[in-house]
């Protein structure tokens, strides 16, 4: 981890190139974010060898096999047995060497280097056996900073897949050292100093690590510094536990309403019954943001300090930000969810932060964008002598997409707004910044929400990696279980009743003040003064002594010695320094010593408590439903609530309008072409990570879409309100496409039919489009093409520059409705790139995750054209 495993690998290619005449070629397989950087590095280090990216769409792909083939062919009959090919080095994913292993297995590689190789830890994986048994690799190289994340298991086949003949199968291998590294871990020294049997297994694995010797190069960072070899700043790594604000208690006491029944469903020590880990999941979303919940954020949607308000974290996050952009600093800020990093995102552009963004659902040629320019910036502004912060100020990144293998050390801040399930992943993420090149002192704060199932999970990450690894080193912990798979139903049971007597009171206290303002429940200036502490713990660089201190695991404190790793809590308007391990799983257990809690609240919860704590719920928010939904939640951050009197009058006069605009378009034979506005949720919040790509980006003109024969289309286009049509680019070959769309637009605003979110869906050639949200109508009768006039711009002559940005909320309100529309007629959608905001880099990151979203929620293929302009094609 940013220990040079990358050079020292190129160096072994030279190597074996130049010194011992091995032609090969060779094949490197790494993460896609990692593509970038071990090209970069390649031909730095080794211009000489020639490099092949086979990264790319499928199309791309085809010409680079389409240019290998070619190559071979040129050759003479003789030497095909063995073709010289046009690439010394193959560079490419795990997943394409997967999907292509067709072609990419039928070379003779000559050596393999696998980067982040516990991808390789489970033997059972479709890319395991892919790679084992599909290509022939008779040298193999395997490059991680975690060889062990849970068991043995792993680092046998890791072994295996190097070298199947020595490490053969897994049941005799982990029958000669299993019950030795089980006995370690379960029998310490402290319980039974002269214990045979924990003597005996120390010898097992001693002699196991004898073994591994001579196939392993192992080496950790408290070594090389300890040894002089590696000079790194100090890292300090914090731990700020923030509070729930009164809107994420009130979404946080309806999930547990919602789900009280699988809740107590079972006795308190049964490890069956129901599945809850969906319920820690919704409980760990209400502890990030409460706009993760439909329906939560309240209407419009636009941005302002209510996004704020509404979490702890994001508060005390923008408090932090504040401050490391006044001082020049840079920040790394990870999270587990992409819509997490939507929230995030919205909070940047609101501030107007500069920011980069990096999650699994960007393609490669913008993964790589976002590394090289938040990295070159620093390195620029390094060498003009300005300040650090001339770059983005911010990169969002998900922790499973680039947490490991990324160098990005232009940051010298890490925050983790979420945390992984399995510590050992932002173990590895927060080594992007805390790596060689680093020249700033490296300071990481972990933000976990107070007496909420946050806390169980920060206190079990800690226990397990205080553990020692007998078998690879003091520096690794034996992660046994991680993920919510991790866990059985009893210890979700007991994560999930955690503090429940501490927000039960909160929620008492805040209903009787009514929570109108924001201090009353939170005192803004206490956390300012948590955050100043949590930002001076950042150690000075010429402290000798901190940047000797490494995060250990034999410590007291899993996260480091306590003069370099501190945890910092609000409670009571006060800051506690240090958080006691949790000996269990049972609810407020072992608490006592550090907080202001009553004896019998540190006994566990048993069945009958934890159902009177859930019931009493109800008696504090009268207005959730049995369903679990807090039906007042929109409404708290409303300045001026409606009166029930005057709503009904307010609905009555919009009905009366209605009538009167239908009669209108009646006598004047309109007919609207506005898609109806719709409330179906049905995958919105499913895998994001869809397997299936549905972006596709294409070079040519949108107004003429590449379709498959049959295949119907949809051309998305972005229009003011204004009612007048505008001239040249989209709008001069739509209207050549077809009269009828120019005069639709105009009709509709005749009509006072044109509104912001408005769609309006027009069929090209000239006929009715409407039936195609008739669902009693066939897919096959739904052919053909439609241009869809999203509204997302206003106008007013008044202003000094008339036409807005594109609304973004608007703007997702009509891709809504375009995708479904697409859905219903198995069409795909064709649009030009479009930026929303101020446009540039960031605008485009905010509509692909839209598309993105849309797209895997609708099941629907969007194209995205890139015109390359010539001689004003379209005037």
């Amino acid at each position: 981890m940013g220990l040079g495993k990358t050079l020292q690998s190129i160096t072994l290619l030279v190597y074996l190139k130049f010194q011992r005449h091995c032609p090969g070629p060779y094949l490197i397989l790494c993460p896609l974010s990692v593509t970038d950087g071990w090209a970069s590095e390649l031909e730095r280090f080794a211009p000489k060898l020639r490099v092949m990216r086979y990264v790319g769409d499928k199309l791309q792909r085809n010409s680079m096999r389409d240019t290998i083939c070619n190559y071979v062919n040129k050759q003479s009959l003789e030497t095909r047995a063995d073709p010289a090919l046009p690439f010394d080095i193959l560079l490419t994913t795990y997943e394409l060497a997967v999907l292509d292993a067709k072609f990419l297995s039928r070379l003779c590689w000559r050596y393999c280097i696998i980067d982040e190789a516990q991808r390789l830890k489970n033997s059972a994986t479709v890319l395991y056996r892919t790679l084992l048994e599909k290509y022939m690799v008779p040298r193999r190289l395997l490059l991680t900073g975690t060889p062990i994340q849970n068991n043995l298991s792993e680092l046998w086949a890791l072994l295996h897949f190097c070298m199947p003949r020595v490490f053969g199968g897994r049941k005799e291998f982990l029958d000669a050292f299993g019950p030795a590294a089980t006995a370690t871990q379960t029998i310490t020294e402290e319980d039974s100093p002269d214990n045979d049997d924990l003597k005996d297994s120390k010898l097992e694995l001693k002699r196991l690590r004898q073994i591994l010797r001579a196939f392993m190069l192992r080496r950790t960072k408290a070594a090389l510094v300890k040894s002089k070899v590696l000079s790194l700043p100090p890292l300090t790594e914090v731990t700020v536990f923030t509070p729930l604000m009164p809107i994420q208690k009130r979404v946080y006491v309806s999930v547990l309403k919602k789900e009280s029944p699988k809740i107590v469903g079972r006795n308190s020590g049964s490890a069956s019954g129901p599945p809850l880990q969906n319920i820690v999941m919704q409980l760990r979303k209400a502890c990030s943001h409460p706009y993760l919940f439909e329906g939560v954020e309240p209407e419009p949607f636009e941005e302002g300090e209510h996004l704020i308000e509404a979490s702890g974290k994001l508060l005390m996050l923008d408090i932090m930000l504040k401050r490391l952009h006044a001082g020049g600093h840079r920040v790394l800020i990870f999270a587990q969810m992409t819509r997490t990093l939507d929230i995030l995102q919205d909070y940047l552009q609101y501030r107007q932060y500069t920011y980069d963004r990096l999650d699994g659902s960007l393609r490669a040629e913008e993964r790589f964008a976002a590394v090289r320019s938040f990295s070159t910036a620093k390195a620029a502004s390094s060498s003009a002598g300005t300040q650090a912060s001339a770059g983005p100020f911010v990169f969002l990144i998900t922790t499973r997409a680039g947490g490991v293998g990324l160098n990005l050390v232009a940051a010298d801040t890490v925050i983790f707004y979420e945390q992984d399930w399995n510590p050992q992943a932002d173990k590895q993420a927060l080594q992007r910044a805390h790596r060689m090149g680093q020249m700033s002192s490296v300071l990481v704060m972990n933000l976990i929400t107070q007496h909420t199932v946050e806390e169980v999970i920060l206190q079990r990450a800690r226990t397990k990696l205080q553990l020692t690894h007998e078998v690879i080193g003091r520096d690794e912990a034996d992660l046994e279980k991680h993920g919510p798979a991790g866990y059985d139903n009893s210890e979700m049971q007991a994560m999930i009743v955690f503090g429940l007597k501490k927000i039960v009171s909160d929620a008492k206290v805040a209903s009787e003040l009514h929570e109108n303002t924001l201090d009353k429940a939170i005192n803004k200036r206490e956390l300012e003064t948590i955050v100043d502490e949590a930002l001076n713990q950042r150690a000075p660089l010429d402290d000798s002594e901190v940047k000797r201190e490494f995060p250990t695991h034999n410590s007291h404190n899993a996260l480091g010695d306590l003069s370099t790793n501190r945890l910092i809590k609000v409670e009571d308007g006060k800051v506690k320094k240090e958080l006691p391990s949790l000996k269990s799983f049972s609810a407020l257990e072992d608490l006592s010593a550090n907080r202001d809690i009553k004896v019998e609240d540190t006994k566990p919860v048993d069945t009958h408590e934890a159902l009177s704590i859930l019931s009493s719920f109800v008696d504090i928010y009268p207005n959730t439903t049995s369903q679990g939904r807090d039906t007042s939640l929109g409404k708290r951050t409303r300045n001026h609530p409606t009166p029930e009197a005057d709503l009904e009058a307010v609905v009555k006069r919009n009905r009366k309008a209605e009538e009167n605009k239908r009669a209108k378009w009646a006598s004047s034979g309109y007919k609207s072409l506005a898609l109806p506005d719709t409330c179906e949720e049905t995958g919105i919040f499913g895998n994001e990570e869809d397997e299936d790509d549905y972006i596709h980006y294409l070079v040519g003109d949108c107004t003429k879409p590449r379709l498959a024969p049959g295949e119907s289309a949809i051309i998305l286009w972005c229009m003011d309100d204004s009612g007048t049509w505008g001239k040249g680019g989209v709008f001069s070959a739509l209207a050549r496409l077809s009269k009828f769309i120019l005069e639709a637009y105009t009709a509709a605003y005749s009509a006072g039919d044109l509104h912001m979110g408005d769609v309006h869906l027009v069929r090209v050639p000239d006929t009715d489009a409407t039936d195609i949200m008739n669902s009693s109508i066939k897919a096959e009768d739904k052919r053909g093409v439609w241009t869809a006039l999203c509204v997302v711009q206003s106008y007013d002559g008044r202003r000094k520059i008339p036409r807005s940005d594109i609304s973004l909320s608007h703007f997702e309100s009509c891709l809504k409705k375009v995708a479904l529309a697409a859905s219903k007629c198995s069409a795909s959608i064709h649009m030009p790139r479009i930026h929303v905001g101020s446009g540039g880099k960031q605008g485009w990151y905010v509509v692909e995750r839209l598309l993105r979203k849309y797209a895997t929620a609708y099941h629907v293929h969007f194209n995205v054209y890139y015109f390359q302009r010539k001689a004003s094609q379209y005037d």
